[in-house]
């Protein structure tokens, strides 16, 4: 009368489960059926508790087979190897790998705030864009650097392990104000951000308030932001986008896009708002003019009125 197990993630050798408390009393034979019924699989392993939001691991045990987390998988045709017991790899992203890699143009830059062992970035720097790759996480650092070399794209990404907000107040922020400077007018290819991260990326929107010195930029070569989360509201994307909008201090509900990733659990779910950040939002010491400001990947133009409450909010940050 109890749930069975229906599914696992595969990782390499690795069969990862997710068992529930019923099921614990039998964990040992379920893990071996594991690897008797699937070729391949030579180790199954439990979640035992939730993932650390510092370095985006948790803990496991073995069910049965061997010990060994050191694994190697294949994704869009890229190769990783890590050790799965230290960083954060989940298969179910794939697809939103490439939704994102797509996105991209030869020429652009990216910035990966939580880059984990590279499924973002390694993928857009073969499309011949310039990326700056963070992670935390020293192990992630590790593999990061090895899977870049591993996948022949080392020349081209740039490699942090720091705290997302430092990672960009610091090397973001650096760059940014090279890629948006008065040359930049001449500048054909766009600056995506993208901030995987789903339980606090949101809280780490607030670094990009006030960012930049200096004259704004044409709107059109503000940089575009991908902020994963998490919702268990009733209306997801207006849940994120509310959220969102609430740490920047302005309303971005008319000018983003929420995409559904993928149901995590029952009433959960998980989300991508893509929006170009403001310049209002990204400047010190400006002053925007609503006539002339316009969100080119959403073609939305803000009203006096939402503009007014703009420059009101960001005088009360400042």
């Amino acid at each position: 009368g109890q749930d069975v197990t229906s599914g696992f993630s595969r990782v390499g050798h690795i069969a990862h489960l997710n068992l529930r408390d019923h099921q614990l009393p039998f964990k040992h034979l379920i893990g071996q059926v594991m690897i008797d019924k699937n070729p391949g699989i030579t180790s199954a392993v439990n979640k035992i508790h939730n993932i650390d939001n510092t370095y985006r691991n948790f803990q496991m045990e073995v069910l049965s087979g061997e010990e060994n987390m050191m694994t190697k998988v294949r994704e869009n045709n890229y190769t990783y190897e890590f050790d799965f017991s230290k960083v954060y790899w989940n298969p179910r992203l794939s697809t939103e790998h490439s939704r994102i890699t797509e996105l991209l143009k030869p020429g652009d830059v990216l910035f990966d705030v939580f880059a984990g062992v590279g499924p973002f970035a390694i993928p857009v720097a073969k499309k011949n864009c310039t990326v700056f790759a963070n992670d935390l996480n020293p192990e992630s650092h590790k593999w990061l650097l090895h899977n870049c070399k591993l996948n022949k794209v080392d020349q081209k990404v740039k490699v942090f392990n720091l705290d997302g907000k430092d990672f960009l107040q610091g090397p973001v922020r650096e760059e940014l104000m090279q890629q948006l400077g008065p040359l930049s007018k001449e500048r054909k290819h766009s600056v995506h951000i993208v901030m995987n991260l789903p339980a606090k990326a949101i809280e780490f929107l607030s670094a990009f308030k006030l960012l930049l010195d200096g004259q704004p930029c044409g709107s059109e070569l503000l940089p575009i932001v991908h902020c994963y989360s998490f919702s268990k509201d009733a209306n997801p994307a207006k849940d994120v986008q509310q959220r969102a909008g609430a740490v920047l201090g302005i309303s971005l509900e008319a000018c983003s896009s929420v995409h559904l990733v993928r149901n995590v659990a029952p009433n959960k779910e998980m989300l991508c708002i893509t929006f170009q950040i403001p310049a209002a939002v990204l400047y010190k010491n400006q002053t925007p003019n609503p006539e002339n400001y316009e969100d080119p990947p959403f073609k939305r133009r803000r009203t006096d009125k939402a503009f007014s409450e703009e420059k009101t909010q960001i005088a009360s940050v400042t």
